[in-house]
């Protein structure tokens, strides 16, 4: 099933939330939902491109793929596989673990400008999810889901679809989900 995500090769993506301090204890906020079960913070230790999808599962979602590139961004370690077959098709998977504000980021930073905000994906494993259309797209070909571990900690999936999935009519965002949920199995293995 080629599908998926990109972001691939950018340091500041359109509509990659931009942190501020914030006091835990003021966590959630802007409207972000609690996160009732957190996950230790050591599940997001590391690099995405070791614990974040297995090789087999990179391959399940874009086929065949060039290397993964990592990254440290202001937010934390990032992954980016891309597809090999040119068809824009592309993951990138992020830690947040560096703005100490899990989803609060998102609702306060992007929600207001993204070009689409979908709310009403059904949690992951119970973790409350929401997806994001960046600010400056011309097109849903790109969608960020991010979700929230802890009331401080979130992750990122930002899924890319290739050409015959767009061609297809699929929902990035829905199709990030998904791969969200193959990444928090893989995190909570690790808690």
């Amino acid at each position: 099933m080629t599908v998926l995500t990109a972001c691939t090769g950018k340091d500041n993506v359109a509509g990659t939330p931009t942190p501020a301090p914030t006091s835990s204890s003021n966590l959630p906020n802007s409207g972000a939902p609690t996160v009732d079960n957190p996950l230790p913070a050591k599940v997001l230790d590391g690099n995405p491109c070791d614990s974040a999808l297995t090789a087999e599962q990179v391959q399940g979602y874009l086929g065949q793929t060039n290397p993964p590139e990592s990254k440290d961004t202001e937010l934390g370690a990032t992954c980016d596989w891309a597809s090999a077959s040119g068809s824009a098709a592309g993951i990138l998977v992020g830690y947040d673990t560096k703005s100490e504000q899990g989803l609060s980021l998102p609702y306060k930073n992007v929600k207001p400008k993204a070009k689409r905000w979908v709310d009403d994906l059904d949690p992951v494993q119970g973790y409350p999810t929401v997806g994001y259309v960046g600010v400056g797209t011309t097109d849903d070909r790109t969608c960020v889901v991010v979700v929230g571990v802890a009331d401080d900690l979130a992750y990122s999936v930002s899924l890319s679809l290739g050409d015959s999935a767009v061609q297809a009519g699929k929902d990035a965002c829905r199709l990030g989900r998904g791969v969200a949920d193959t990444v928090l199995t893989n995190l909570k293995a690790r808690a």
